[in-house]
């Protein structure tokens, strides 16, 4: 019997899922909605989806597994509150909310309805990412006491996804809680959740208020400390006028690894420094490829019940969004937020 999904939202990211649940075969897409007839009508019919609907709350009252979630984040909490509601398991795109107090009721609902709810954090489920857990866990790298992460593009505001992302009332930020927070969640995960103790943020929109109904931030840098003092920096930007830099560091007291653009893993033996380029097995795109094991890992969820290590899950999006709210008040006040 196949698990019957329910996209919301046929933007970027719906059709996103839509690809990757045509090649899963124990689930389908069996309706979609957007507020746009023409579009949904048009992706209903491209992937042979025989209902579609321009309001969700119309498309609940459908027989589904699950509810995938695809919309502006100002709406995240409201869809998936009523999808729990009424017995609906719900796969969650990122940023979870607004904030985290939207966050705790969503966790909330989740425990009361006794459904899964999951988010769509898909950087766990890149290969090299969990190679790198499994370094973590092993002890390979010691103790991890730093990591630092530059996600900085040339010319990447996300015009694809329209203009939504640049309203602070629709998306609850800009670079931060757009991108960043996939890094949060990753590196909240890789160091098995650690408790956030503080943070400090300074936010810029230099480039960004030239466009038009532009009011969140292009570029944020910031750093969490968590429990242990082990040091996060980061630095993200929709746009700069350099070159484009993405990186990932990890560092520990008997060895590092670096995750992007390619893999290296270094230690230490005596008084020898060894470089190792681990051979993974991974797809060009390992982008789309994460974005179909997150939807396959859902369908798994479904058949056991229960949220394995790697399940972006609830309270993991509380934590997540603690520490995005903290980063923000951290930039307004420009001192440091400590996080209970």
């Amino acid at each position: 019997m196949k698990m019957k999904f329910l996209v919301i939202g046929c933007g970027f990211i719906g059709r996103i899922y839509l690809d990757a649940l045509t090649r899963i075969d124990d689930a389908e897409a069996v309706a979609v909605v957007d507020t746009d007839l023409d579009k949904v009508r048009s992706v209903a019919k491209r992937y042979n989806i025989p209902k579609y609907f321009t309001d969700w709350r119309n498309a609940l009252e459908l027989d589904v597994d699950v509810a995938a979630v695809c919309v502006p984040v100002k709406y995240h909490k409201e869809i998936t509150l009523e999808a729990l509601k009424r017995g609906i398991n719900v796969l969650c795109e990122k940023p979870p909310a607004l904030n985290s107090s939207e966050a705790v009721e969503m966790m909330n609902a989740a425990t009361k309805y006794r459904r899964i709810l999951m988010y769509g954090f898909q950087w766990r489920f890149i290969e090299r990412c969990i190679y790198a857990k499994r370094l973590i866990e092993s002890g390979v790298l010691g103790k991890i006491y730093k990591v630092r992460i530059h996600y900085l593009r040339k010319e990447g505001f996300p015009s694809w996804s329209g203009s939504w992302l640049f309203r602070k009332e629709l998306a609850g930020g800009g670079i931060l809680i757009d991108c960043g927070v996939h890094f949060i969640d990753l590196i909240y995960w890789l160091l098995g959740r650690p408790k956030p103790k503080a943070v400090f943020g300074v936010q810029h929109d230099y480039l960004g208020r030239n466009i038009e109904g532009f009011d969140v931030e292009d570029t944020y840098s910031g750093v969490v400390v968590f429990e242990d003092d082990v040091c996060v920096s980061m630095e993200y930007s929709w746009s700069q006028i350099w070159h484009e830099e993405f990186t990932l560091n990890i560092y520990g007291t008997r060895g590092s690894i670096r995750l992007f653009p390619e893999v290296e893993l270094v230690r230490k033996e005596d008084e020898t420094y060894l470089k190792i380029i681990p051979e993974l097995k991974e797809p060009e795109d390992y982008w789309l490829e994460a974005n179909y094991q997150k939807i396959r890992h859902m369908v798994g969820l479904l058949k056991t019940g229960e949220y394995q290590d790697i399940t972006p899950n609830p309270e993991d999006g509380v934590e997540v969004m603690r520490i995005i709210d903290g980063l923000y008040e951290s930039s307004r006040k420009l001192a440091s937020v400590k996080l209970s």
